[in-house]
């Protein structure tokens, strides 16, 4: 069953009024006000943007703000589901199958999608909603982005390769010589510009001199050599197991 959580007004700032809707049912009108201060959003985001990278300082800060994370979820959930639209919630659990067959859908401005939906909690259960079941966030006002290219005697190709693994890694003339001798075939004229090292602050600021430079539209062509994998715990250990990486966090939860 898909519970859709639509927007219903303009408004950019808390509070929402919104309707809950299972599947295509009426919707249940209900009001959002964002369970958080300004201080604890601020919290939140110093735990999760620079606590975790470095979680030896704030331990007791750093505990209050992880365990917020369940008292956002839980209230937002009493503001959803209140009278009819809880008693439909009960129903949807009982007679559909439980959490696995549940999905929910986010509809709204991006005041509305900065609210943290996937810690949408029931009280009654042990962990978040998303830890269960697929959150979809749907944008009813995309903005209307017109990309037109400068006019340009060559074509401009802007190759990003990245290569975290310096010497064990894949040599990157592996891939952007076949690339660069296609194009000398073809015999267009290019100009090929090659972002180093292949990190994305890298990439943020040769765009922005680019932009600065030659103004918007200068690049035709964004090339992306990368490569990667998704790993288990155990994987990653047997992998690289006496090589320290920075970017990984510890065992998950």
């Amino acid at each position: 069953m898909k519970i859709t959580i639509t927007q219903t007004d303009g408004r950019t700032e808390s509070p929402f009024a919104a309707a809950v809707q299972f599947d295509n049912g009426a919707g249940h009108k209900v009001s959002i006000t964002d369970p958080f201060t300004p201080e604890e959003e601020e919290r939140l985001e110093w735990y999760y943007e620079e606590w975790l990278t470095f979680p030896f300082t704030g331990e007791v800060r750093a505990s209050h703000a992880a365990a917020s994370t369940q008292s956002y979820g839980e209230a937002l959930f009493r503001q959803l589901f209140t009278a009819d639209a809880l008693a439909e919630y009960k129903m949807a659990l009982r007679y559909e199958g439980g959490f696995s067959q549940l999905a929910f859908e986010i509809r709204g401005t991006p005041a509305f999608h900065a609210l943290h939906w996937e810690a949408l909690k029931d009280p009654q259960q042990a962990r978040p909603f998303a830890v269960e079941c697929p959150f979809l966030r749907q944008n009813d006002n995309p903005p209307n982005i017109h990309i037109r290219p400068q006019p340009s005697p060559t074509l401009n190709i802007l190759l990003v390769s990245a290569r975290p693994g310096g010497r064990r890694d894949v040599g990157y003339r592996t891939i952007s010589r076949p690339l660069i001798e296609a194009l000398q075939n073809s015999r267009l004229r290019t100009r090929i510009d090659l972002v180093r090292p292949g990190t994305y602050e890298a990439l943020v600021k040769h765009l922005e001199a680019s932009r600065d430079r030659h103004g918007d539209g200068f690049y035709h062509i964004a090339h992306f050599d990368l490569h990667g994998s998704l790993l288990t715990y155990e994987q990653y250990q047997q992998l690289e197991p006496d090589v320290p990486n920075p970017h990984f966090l510890g065992r998950p939860k």
